[in-house]
């Protein structure tokens, strides 16, 4: 018996699952499995079934019948526990699968696996108590039509535990010899209309995606964040208009928070958004069968060089920069296209920033070299409205030493877009000053106290 059991083992080890289940099956037709057995086919059932597959329901029902027929025996052995949760989970039975799996961590407090399942069932089970805004089904099926003809058949789909407000599962679209390259699609951004300007209200803007191109040898299951950020970044944008009721369109700019590279292994910190870059000029717009329509953005990574450029200039100037090559796909290891911007030399690292403010709302502020390069304390500062289109980023908050001149403050070279913590790194006394509304001023006097100015827009 100890030898059978050993073989059953090492299959199980070499994922040989299938054989388990024929010489087990087999062995049942002549005589009845024991308890320890029959949880060895159970569990061959549950390891077997895979989820993509029609027969895996099946294979898990039977995994569930395995175990509930030796229910007496395993009352006290926490794998018969968790083996049970395990196949229910995988049915779409939470509830029933956190009281298995709970039972299961009671009899041994230290199987981080079922830990991890109980957090999951959670997760599964206070989802299905929300109800996030989603398209219609006639709307889905259009978006769903329009995807697949311009960006290609979807191959899978990260699906969204938690959906607070929107429901946002990605779309990926694996290469193919024409498209030697992924294709990543956010799915239910659109579902939500965004808040559009007033002047803009005829264009019909208020529906979008976003979708993002990477290279073939690109991890996209991985979790590491050198391979996961573009996905993390799709769902930020996702939920970046309601978060700050405002609204994404073409030639928005969106920072890294500090200006932080997306990853260890790259440069890139921020983000442009674009039509569709090498598609047909028809995949930028998906018309709904009730006359709306959703606009489809393409996500372009920008390094710290660039993204300053586009505040001193334009998302169009920026753009003419690229090769159709470079706006194509994401290159981690690509040089600027800005090189003839100054390179700064920061008066405290990036890397030595601390987390010093955690504001609601937009992060990203304008600042004068005095302050970031040369380390001069904040002598005065405003608060604006942003500019259309970059209420998404734009706190609208002005910092100055107060002591630049015309020709200074009129050279884009010299300020830049950093984020409110960077400032209040570079300067603390200003961080109870944030909250003020725009259309507020704040000088600082020789005492070193700030107190209100006149706001003058000019």
């Amino acid at each position: 018996m100890d030898d059978f059991l050993s073989l059953l083992n090492k299959w199980n080890q070499e994922d040989e699952y299938q054989k388990i289940i024929d010489c087990l099956e087999k062995l049942s037709n002549t005589q009845k499995l024991d308890y320890t057995l029959t949880c060895q086919l159970a569990r061959a059932y549950n390891n077997i079934a895979d989820l993509d597959k029609p027969e895996a329901k099946g294979q898990l029902k039977r995994a569930e019948e395995l175990l509930r027929s030796v229910e007496a025996e395993g009352t006290e052995d926490p794998l018969w526990h968790y083996r049970l949760g395990y196949s229910l989970f995988y049915q779409d039975r939470e509830e029933e699968a956190l009281t298995s799996f709970e039972r299961a961590l009671e009899l041994d407090p230290a199987d981080e696996e079922a830990k991890g399942f109980i957090q999951e069932c959670k997760k599964y089970i206070a989802a299905r108590e929300c109800h996030p805004e989603m398209y219609e089904q006639e709307d889905w099926d259009a978006v769903e039509a329009h995807l697949e003809r311009y960006f290609g058949p979807c191959d899978n789909v990260f699906h969204e535990i938690m959906s607070p407000d929107i429901h946002v599962d990605i779309y990926i679209m694996k290469p193919t010899p024409e498209r030697n390259y992924y294709v990543l699609s956010t799915f239910g951004m659109g579902a939500h209309r965004m808040n559009v300007p007033e002047e803009l209200a005829d264009r019909k803007l208020e529906r979008a995606e976003i979708i993002v191109t990477l290279p073939p040898d690109w991890k996209v299951t991985e979790s590491g964040e050198e391979w996961y950020w573009p996905i993390r970044w799709l769902k930020i944008l996702a939920r970046l208009p309601i978060n700050e009721d405002g609204w994404l369109g073409w030639g928005h700019t969106i920072a890294n928070p500090d200006d932080a590279p997306f990853a260890d292994n790259t440069r890139l910190c921020g983000l442009v958004l674009t039509e569709p870059q090498g598609f047909d000029e028809d995949a930028v717009c998906c018309p709904l069968p009730g006359g709306d329509e959703v606009n489809f953005y393409h996500m372009i990574p920008l390094t710290f060089e660039e993204m300053q450029f586009k505040l001193a200039h334009d998302a169009q100037t920026l753009l003419e920069r690229f090769t159709p090559e470079q706006l194509a796909v994401v290159d981690i290891h690509r040089d600027s296209v800005c090189p003839d911007a100054p390179e700064k030399r920061f008066a405290i690292p990036r890397e030595e920033l601390k987390e010093l403010y955690q504001g609601e709302g937009p992060q990203g502020c304008i600042a004068t070299d005095r302050i970031v390069v040369d380390g001069a304390p904040v002598g005065y500062c405003w608060r604006e409205e942003p500019d259309s289109g970059d209420e998404a980023w734009d706190s609208g908050w002005r910092f100055t030493a107060g002591d630049e001149s015309d020709a200074y403050m009129d050279d884009p070279d010299r300020s830049g877009v950093y984020a409110l913590n960077t400032i209040c790194n570079c300067d603390p006394d200003v961080i109870p000053l944030l909250d003020s509304e725009a259309g507020t001023a704040w000088s600082r006097g020789e005492d070193g106290v700030f107190r209100p100015e006149l706001y003058d827009e000019d």
